[in-house]
């Protein structure tokens, strides 16, 4: 009968989980010789068979006998703990440490909806296999999403399965627990299981905290920056005025920048040079003048281009850029559409569109992508180590005039340019495959050849692997002015167009105002739906006309030019819409009084947050000087 049960979970398994059987099958004899823990049965108080883990006999010492389950009531203990998880709503994930003597996952399945996604990790493979020959899965299971993890088959794929369950914001949901017995069993397997949820839980928070420490940042600088778009030039401009038949080099100030900086004297004025903004001075150090360097982080530190020279030096940016970089240049600002309306609007006002293109979230990537959509055929990575070469983060004259060697042991190690792995972050080997499919996605339509004159760091896919000087010497033979280039553009708007964008400007307060006093008669809203479905078996007609007050209230609002920045820099209303999202009610009065809930503390967070940008906006593009012959911003 075994046997049967058994052939039966496996090919149960192995229709969740394909090619699961076989790997069971191999590793099988291994597995149970290396834990070496036998496990036995024992009738329980009520009849029940349940499971004792007997460890091997250790130094004269008798092996212990550790119970799977209550030796009383099997089930009792499940019950209790699964009701001290608290509420379990719908679509929530939940971590089972083992798989005990399955009561936990039978009581589980009873007292949750069927949406509850389950992943259970058996640490111990003793237990796993007993059980294949005791219960069947398939009808424990029913039509249940159930993930199985089994120390030594299939332990790798836990992180991408818990990462996959708690995608959606559903960390909050989650709930997990250690059956009984298991820390004495395998302490460093449990260990390993609850850190590696704890990580996952420590990221979303971290991320979470980091959205909010930077949302703010992103609203005031769009507003600081926003009036320079009025005398400034979009990146397409450069279609064209720049040759296409001369080759871009995108200089990033990955650490290999020290051992090959000097080369790309030989390169200017041959050659289109697009340096990021970390690796400006080290170039300017070297006597190299870039034809242009990016900017887009939210928060860059001046310190990074605080130099003279780097002042009249043409840049490409973000309208979400630091404030204090936008102000200290004075050169050409180039820019490109990221999105917003209101920036979208000012371009529609005069007749003209700002494109934009993928820019991959880095300043490297954003530099690259230019060159790609600007025609050029060949496009040279240089400094692009993406990875800490030399155990070292930045090339020297970055952020300091030496930068120091770090403790790269608890690193990743990817393939290298010129070595076989070396170490990086999650965030640079993210960048790099980026890269790598951005180069595969753009030669199915272009003719680009793709070059890495990084003498180090990690391996792009799609590129060529050259030196600089080797680089430098086939592809930069021709003289160009790229200066004079560029010193022929014009600004976008003419002196007419900019006194048209300087009236939207300084009316921004009181587009902002607007969403404030929606939000005030939101929130009004939502309280007469609250005390409607309070009362008891509201009135329906009641319930629908406020319904519809309130969609024509956030059509309003989402209508406003301001509110997709305020609704992106708004990180803690947006949690309550979306962690309310898998909640289900089983009343309309339940349904609106939830629904009440979230929309009264979005609408007041709203106001709250409206009300501050609007005193920031007062004193920003509020005070835009009406003389297009004066650019800028009013000061006193």
């Amino acid at each position: 009968m075994s046997e049967q049960i058994r052939d039966k979970n496996l090919k149960t398994l192995e229709r969740r989980f394909p090619g699961i059987r076989k790997i069971i099958e191999d590793q099988r004899e291994k597995l149970l010789e290396k834990e070496a823990i036998q496990i036995l049965e024992e009738t329980a108080f009520t009849g029940e068979q349940i499971l004792i883990a007997k460890t091997a006999k250790q130094d004269q010492k008798e092996g212990q006998r550790l119970y799977l389950a209550g030796r009383r009531n099997p089930s009792a203990h499940p019950v209790n703990q699964i009701s001290v998880l608290g509420k379990i709503v719908p679509n929530a994930p939940i971590f089972i440490l083992g798989i005990g003597n399955i009561h936990y996952l039978e009581e589980l399945i009873k007292a949750t909806d069927e949406s509850v996604i389950i992943l259970i990790y058996e640490p111990l493979f003793s237990v796993f296999d007993k059980q294949l020959d005791r219960i069947d899965f398939e009808e424990v299971f029913g039509r249940r999403t159930v993930a199985f993890v089994i120390e030594g088959i299939n332990r790798d794929g836990f992180e991408g399965v818990a990462a996959t369950m708690l995608a959606g914001d559903k960390i909050p949901l989650m709930k997990y627990f250690v059956l009984p017995n298991y820390v004495e069993l395998c302490k460093e397997r449990v260990n390993w299981f609850l850190n590696t949820l704890l990580q996952k839980i420590s990221n979303y928070y971290i991320s979470i905290g980091t959205k909010m420490f930077f949302s703010s940042y992103q609203a005031e600088n769009f507003y600081h920056n926003v009036s320079y778009i009025r005398t400034g030039y979009k990146a397409f401009q450069l279609f064209r005025t720049i040759p296409d038949d001369i080759p871009a080099f995108i200089v990033s100030a990955g650490p290999s920048l020290n051992k090959n900086i000097k080369e790309l004297k030989k390169a200017v004025n041959k050659a289109f040079l697009i340096a990021v903004d970390t690796a400006v001075k080290p170039l300017l150090k070297e006597g190299i003048v870039p034809d242009m360097f990016a900017t887009l982080d939210g928060i860059k530190p001046l310190e990074v281009v605080d130099t003279e020279m780097a002042k009249t030096i043409p840049l490409l940016t973000k309208v979400t850029a630091a404030r204090k970089v936008m102000d200290f240049h004075t050169g050409k600002k180039f820019f490109y559409d990221e999105g917003y309306t209101y920036v979208r609007k000012l371009f529609q006002m005069n007749g003209k569109t700002l494109e934009g293109f993928p820019t991959g979230g880095s300043v490297a990537t954003q530099a690259f992508s230019l060159a790609c959509h600007l025609g050029f055929k060949k496009i040279i990575f240089v400094g692009q180590d993406l990875a800490y070469t030399d155990n070292r983060s930045h090339a020297d004259g970055t952020f300091q005039e030496v930068m120091p060697e770090e403790n790269t042991e608890k690193f990743i190690r990817v393939p290298g340019n010129y070595e076989e792995t070396v170490p990086t972050l999650e965030n640079l080997d993210g960048y790099r495959k980026w890269f790598g499919e951005y180069i595969a996605w753009w030669q199915k339509g272009h003719h680009t050849e793709f070059i890495n004159a990084t003498e180090g760091g990690a391996k792009i896919e799609g590129t060529i692997l050259m030196t600089l000087a080797e680089v430098i010497d086939q592809e930069c033979t021709r003289e160009v002015d790229i200066k004079a280039c560029i010193d022929s553009l014009e600004p976008v708007f003419n002196e007419q167009e900019q006194e048209k964008i300087s009236a939207y400007l300084q009316d921004t307060p009181n587009q902002i105002h607007a969403i404030v006093s929606l939000a005030k008669e939101g929130r009004k809203l939502y309280g007469q739906l609250d005390k409607l479905c309070k009362k008891g078996n509201p009135d329906k007609r009641a319930y629908v006309k406020i319904l519809k007050r309130v969609k024509r209230n956030r059509k309003k609002i989402e209508e406003n030019p301001n509110f997709e920045l305020l609704s992106e820099s708004m990180t803690r209303a947006e949690q309550i819409i979306r962690s309310g999202q898998y909640l289900r009610q089983n009343t309309i009065e339940d349904g609106g009084i939830e629904l009440a809930r979230q929309g009264k503390k979005y609408m007041e967070l709203l106001e709250e947050y409206a009300q501050i940008i609007e005193g920031f906006t007062r004193e920003t593009v509020g005070k835009t000087e009406l003389s297009a012959g004066k650019a800028g911003l009013i000061t006193e």
